[in-house]
């Protein structure tokens, strides 16, 4: 993402948690993402302040509509941009949470997103606006997209132990988990399926775990039920405190099930975000750290040495 008269602090408070993206620079103040692909998304969410409450000296409280925020898109480079949602200077004063859906229109392959406030121009140049108020923005969120939309997915299908445990990770400054999760599906094909009737459906769930003594014990984050995951979701979780720390391993797991060509489940686009706005992505079906059971070609379970 590039900003400008930006920077990451906490001058207009605390809108998640930690550091948030905060815009006070005397000239042009925006974020733009760059190019996204967005085909298959479904929403943007993001939390967003204009100013405070207090009127504090470094986030002033607005006065007036071209103190907003504007939100556009751009599918061709930046060319032109069409305006998906204005930030109202009188609702944003305190910490909010937007959640947008997003047009069919902005669902193609080079859609960028840009937050910015308005500014003046004279003679060719932005005429400076320190007395504009301050803003910012937080948890930002893209989300809705097809565990598939990015090459091979890790597939779970056999009869034996079923999980994926990632290589010991350095989670003292992350803050989220997330990932896209498909249990089963809709059409019940002979390669994913699950029965939603079978009273001990709920046996099958997918549970996510973390360990912080080298997998000797784990301790749960969230379960997923099948009834839930038959079509595939993207879900974000927030890293428990007593998982912010060094060597952590997480896995998913599926304790029950009944057998090859039953109860098949896949995995996709796993991220960790950390506090500081920096993020690094764990494609499953690449990570060379991840020790997981599973054969590609052949679709079913097989333990690494």
């Amino acid at each position: 993402m590039s900003l400008e008269g930006g920077n990451t602090c906490t001058e207009c408070g605390i809108l998640a948690e930690d550091t948030a993206l905060y815009f006070g620079g005397d000239t042009v103040r925006q974020a733009v993402t760059q190019d996204l692909d967005l085909r298959g998304a479904k929403f943007l969410q993001y939390w967003g302040r204009i100013g405070s409450e207090n009127n504090m000296t470094t986030c002033h409280r607005p006065t007036c509509r071209k103190e907003g925020v504007l939100l556009d898109y751009s599918i061709d480079g930046g060319i032109s941009w069409i305006l998906l949602h204005e930030m109202d200077y009188q609702k944003y004063i305190s910490v909010r949470h937007d959640y947008i859906l997003l047009p069919e229109h902005a669902l193609t392959n080079t859609t960028r997103l840009r937050w910015w406030q308005p500014f003046v121009i004279s003679n060719g140049f932005v005429v400076s606006g320190s007395d504009r108020a301050q803003w910012a923005l937080d948890d930002i969120l893209v989300g809705g997209l097809a565990p598939y939309a990015h090459g091979d997915s890790l597939y779970f299908n056999g009869c034996q132990i079923r999980q994926a445990i990632t290589k010991p990770l350095d989670l003292t400054r992350a803050s989220k988990i997330m990932f896209v999760l498909q249990i089963g599906s809709i059409s019940q094909t002979e390669s994913c399926n699950t029965n939603l009737s079978d009273p001990n459906t709920v046996d099958k769930a997918v549970l996510l775990q973390y360990s912080v003594n080298n997998g000797i014990t784990w301790q749960v984050i969230a379960q997923h039920q099948p009834k839930d995951f038959i079509q595939a979701q993207r879900v974000s979780y927030n890293v428990p405190l007593e998982a912010r720390m060094k060597g952590v391993l997480l896995r998913w797991w599926q304790p029950r099930h009944n057998g090859t060509g039953r109860d098949q489940w896949a995995l996709d686009h796993v991220e960790v975000v950390l506090t500081r706005k920096q993020n690094y992505m764990m494609n499953f079906s690449r990570q060379h750290g991840l020790r997981h059971f599973y054969n590609r070609r052949r679709r079913s379970l097989r333990r690494y040495p």
